[in-house]
């Protein structure tokens, strides 16, 4: 006999209280979507104004519920399992969620000012619609991820120095609490991000002249989606606590591709995600980051 493909023991836990616990990934999910909510779909301005609307009202005890990045929305496709969605059709989506939901939600995603990408869970793809669009809308579901604000010692991981700077006690290593893109009011390429650095060690910020370009790794950590702050134009960036918001969107990494030396990576701090640009691209910033000495680290 076949065995049914949902009767695999599940990654998620329901919580009871309209919400769904991703064992795996640490994050939390609201076990209906937009369309269970409203019955309809909406714009991807319309599902700025609903998670807007979650937050206000505290949805389950939380105020930090947000539009999934493109990763958090691939995570929900399961092609082992299946759901039924708002027609009546398979879709592979976990079955502790609610059943006659969206087959599509919008993630956080977005080409410029026009378009955002939505994510299909019946076939696993991603498309990108006109923000604005009525004629093609999507649902949204929602989701929040544990604030990342403590050690493993229960001390406050990220901690703001009131000197310009803010120290991540987890991982030994000191930020420029805003950008280039805070200082300079204008983009930079990899190459001006260098003299940007530069000039700060020349000018002994804070104290120090070690100031450097963040690994990829680094750019992420500081990446939370459960902290959304507003960026240089208004738009949501996620960061971690400690850092201000109005910085850009992005920062340039000195991590370099091994087979093209023309390209770097950027660290994507709306939606995040990582991707290789070219050197010569002016991107909205870089975050400054320097290593904490032994020495530092007693006298901190």
């Amino acid at each position: 006999m076949k065995e049914d493909s949902n009767s695999k023991t599940s990654r998620f836990i329901d919580n009871g209280d309209g919400t769904v616990t991703d064992q795996l990934h640490g994050h939390m999910w609201m076990k209906s979507d937009s369309w269970n909510e409203l019955g309809r779909l909406i714009t991807w301005h319309e599902s700025q104004n609903y998670v807007r609307q979650m937050n206000e009202k505290k949805f389950a005890g939380y105020d930090n519920w947000h539009i999934p990045t493109a990763s958090e929305a691939k995570l929900l496709f399961d092609g082992d399992v299946t759901n039924i969605d708002m027609e009546g059709a398979e879709v592979h989506l976990d079955p502790v969620f609610a059943q006659h939901g969206g087959f599509t939600t919008w993630t956080s995603e977005t080409r410029g000012a026009k378009a955002a990408m939505g994510y299909d869970l019946r076939s696993a793809y991603e498309f990108w619609l006109a923000k604005e669009n009525d004629g093609f809308p999507s649902a949204v579901r929602l989701v929040r991820t544990p604030p990342r604000n403590t050690t493993a010692q229960g001390t406050s991981r990220f901690v703001n120095n009131g000197d310009g700077t803010v120290t991540d006690h987890e991982l030994g290593i000191m930020w420029k609490a805003d950008d280039s893109y805070l200082d300079l009011d204008k983009w930079v390429s990899w190459t001006e991000a260098k003299a940007y650095l530069d000039d700060l060690k020349k000018r002994h910020f804070a104290g120090y002249t070690d100031w450097r370009m963040p690994t990829r790794k680094e750019a992420q950590s500081i990446y939370d989606p459960s902290r959304p702050v507003t960026d240089k134009y208004g738009d949501v960036v996620y960061l971690a606590e400690g850092f201000p918001p109005g910085a850009g969107l992005t920062t340039w990494t000195k991590t370099l591709s091994k087979s093209d030396k023309s390209v770097v990576m950027r660290f994507h701090y709306y939606n995040g995600d990582f991707k290789w640009h070219k050197m010569g691209l002016r991107s909205h910033g870089v975050r400054p980051v320097r290593d904490i000495p032994n020495k530092d680290a007693v006298d901190q």
